[in-house]
Protein backbone atom coordinates (compact mmCIF):
# COMPACT_ATOMS: atom_id res chain seq x y z
CA UNK A 1 0.00 0.00 0.00
CA UNK A 2 1.52 3.20 -1.29
CA UNK A 3 1.22 5.92 1.26
CA UNK A 4 0.31 9.53 0.21
CA UNK A 5 2.58 11.97 -1.04
CA UNK A 6 2.45 15.63 0.07
CA UNK A 7 2.71 17.80 -3.32
CA UNK A 8 3.46 21.31 -3.93
CA UNK A 9 1.17 23.30 -3.20
CA UNK A 10 -0.52 25.44 -6.20
CA UNK A 11 0.66 28.90 -5.58
CA UNK A 12 4.29 27.38 -5.41
CA UNK A 13 3.82 25.57 -8.91
CA UNK A 14 2.11 28.64 -10.42
CA UNK A 15 5.24 30.50 -8.96
CA UNK A 16 7.76 28.71 -10.26
CA UNK A 17 5.85 27.95 -13.25
CA UNK A 18 5.47 31.11 -14.19
CA UNK A 19 8.74 32.93 -13.16
CA UNK A 20 9.61 32.87 -17.00
CA UNK A 21 6.69 35.51 -17.22
CA UNK A 22 4.33 32.69 -18.89
CA UNK A 23 0.32 32.46 -17.35
CA UNK A 24 -1.33 29.68 -16.63
CA UNK A 25 -4.36 28.78 -15.64
CA UNK A 26 -4.90 27.11 -11.88
CA UNK A 27 -6.51 24.05 -13.82
CA UNK A 28 -3.23 24.37 -15.92
CA UNK A 29 -1.64 24.11 -13.34
CA UNK A 30 -3.03 21.22 -11.33
CA UNK A 31 -2.90 19.19 -14.81
CA UNK A 32 0.88 20.03 -15.01
CA UNK A 33 1.21 18.92 -11.33
CA UNK A 34 0.27 16.08 -11.56
CA UNK A 35 1.69 15.07 -14.73
CA UNK A 36 4.84 15.75 -12.83
CA UNK A 37 4.22 13.54 -10.22
CA UNK A 38 3.26 11.10 -12.54
CA UNK A 39 6.47 10.54 -14.34
CA UNK A 40 8.86 11.21 -10.81
CA UNK A 41 6.54 8.22 -10.03
CA UNK A 42 7.54 6.33 -13.41
CA UNK A 43 10.92 7.12 -12.63
CA UNK A 44 11.25 5.63 -9.39
CA UNK A 45 9.93 2.74 -10.15
CA UNK A 46 12.27 2.75 -13.68
CA UNK A 47 15.38 2.56 -10.71
CA UNK A 48 13.91 0.15 -8.23
CA UNK A 49 13.45 -2.36 -10.99
CA UNK A 50 17.16 -1.63 -12.66
CA UNK A 51 18.33 -1.63 -8.73
CA UNK A 52 16.33 -4.92 -7.92
CA UNK A 53 18.39 -6.85 -11.51
CA UNK A 54 21.56 -5.40 -10.01
CA UNK A 55 21.49 -6.85 -7.16
CA UNK A 56 20.13 -10.13 -8.66
CA UNK A 57 23.66 -9.95 -11.18
CA UNK A 58 25.56 -9.54 -8.21
CA UNK A 59 23.58 -12.23 -6.46
CA UNK A 60 24.32 -14.93 -9.15
CA UNK A 61 27.84 -13.51 -9.88
CA UNK A 62 28.96 -14.09 -5.90
CA UNK A 63 26.87 -17.75 -6.33
CA UNK A 64 29.22 -18.39 -9.91
CA UNK A 65 32.36 -17.25 -8.35
CA UNK A 66 31.46 -19.74 -5.15
CA UNK A 67 30.78 -22.76 -7.20
CA UNK A 68 33.65 -21.53 -9.57
CA UNK A 69 36.19 -21.38 -6.33
CA UNK A 70 34.79 -24.80 -5.17
CA UNK A 71 35.19 -26.86 -8.26
CA UNK A 72 38.92 -25.73 -8.36
CA UNK A 73 39.73 -27.21 -4.46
Amino acid sequence: MEKEVEKISLSKCKTVLESDGSKYTNEEVLEIREFLYMLAELDYQVYLKQRQRELEFENEKQKTEEENFKQAA
